[in-house]
């Protein structure tokens, strides 16, 4: 593991915002990638081989990079913010360890097991999530129960 709880929940607004960006770049990098090979084969079928190859290869290069490529840029507009600066560092150390694919993926997989906890009071306990008719207690009795 890369990332502890307690980081995860101090940079949880730059992780969402990062993941989600670069989920948006990684999905116009695929759409880009396969609209090059399109090119590539219309090319081929304009007898211009040496470029449909070329489209062709590139297309190829930066697919096998879209997930690193999806990340740098997705990072881009966090640079200069310094409420950023602890995320983005320790995203470069976990990149330095691992690849992105990884390292996303337990990002997300933290903030997913962020959003399904209940939430906590102030006193450390667990509140029931709303519409569940759950209590923290057992002397929380409706009437019905009171009736039986």
């Amino acid at each position: 593991m890369h990332f502890e709880r307690d980081f995860v929940i101090r940079n949880r607004d730059v992780l969402e915002a990062l993941v989600a960006r670069s989920h948006r770049v990684a999905l116009a990098i695929f759409v880009l990638t396969f609209g090059g090979y399109a090119a590539a084969v219309w090319l081929w079928f304009q007898d211009n081989m040496w470029g449909a190859l070329l489209v062709a290869t590139a297309s190829y290069l930066v697919f096998r990079q879209f997930r690193m490529l999806a990340l740098g840029i997705a990072r881009m507009p966090l640079r200069g913010d310094p409420e950023a600066v602890e995320a983005l560092r320790a995203i470069d150390v976990a990149l330095e360890e691992d690849k992105p694919h990884p390292v996303l993926a337990e990002v997300e997989a933290h903030l997913r097991a962020l959003e399904e906890e209940p939430p906590v009071d102030g006193e450390g306990v667990s509140s029931p999530k709303p519409g569940t008719g759950a209590s923290t207690t057992g002397a929380n009795r409706t009437a019905r129960d009171e009736r039986d």
